[in-house]
C-alpha cells in the first residue's frame, strides 16, 4: 500500500480563491472518483495536504512577496513583501 493513500487531499476549482469550492477527500478513490466525475474539459488542482505544517505562533502563513521575471530570465524582487497569518490557531 502506498504511503499517501490515507492522507488527507485538497480538490481546489481552478477558476475560484479564498478558499470557494475546495473539496477535502481522506483517501485517493473518493478523490479519483469526485475528479473523474467532473465534467470534461474543467480543471481543477489537487494538493496534498500538510498535516503537519510550518506554523508562526501556532498559526498557518503564507509570504507575499512581488517579482518581475524579464523574457531574459532576470528576476527582479520589490523589496517590502509581507507574512500573512491565519485569524485561528492551528488544528488539523
Amino acid at each position: 500500500m502506498k504511503h499517501c493513500v490515507n492522507n488527507l487531499w485538497l480538490v481546489k476549482p481552478s477558476f475560484a480563491n479564498q478558499g470557494r469550492g475546495i473539496e477535502i477527500f481522506g483517501n485517493l478513490d473518493s478523490m479519483m472518483e469526485f475528479i473523474n466525475s467532473r465534467p470534461s474539459g474543467s480543471s481543477c488542482v489537487v494538493q496534498k495536504y500538510i498535516e503537519r505544517p510550518l506554523l508562526y505562533k501556532n498559526r498557518k502563513f503564507d509570504i507575499r512577496v512581488w517579482c518581475i521575471a524579464t523574457n531574459k530570465n532576470e528576476l527582479y524582487f520589490y523589496r517590502d513583501g509581507y507574512l500573512r497569518t491565519s485569524s485561528n490557531t492551528y488544528n488539523l
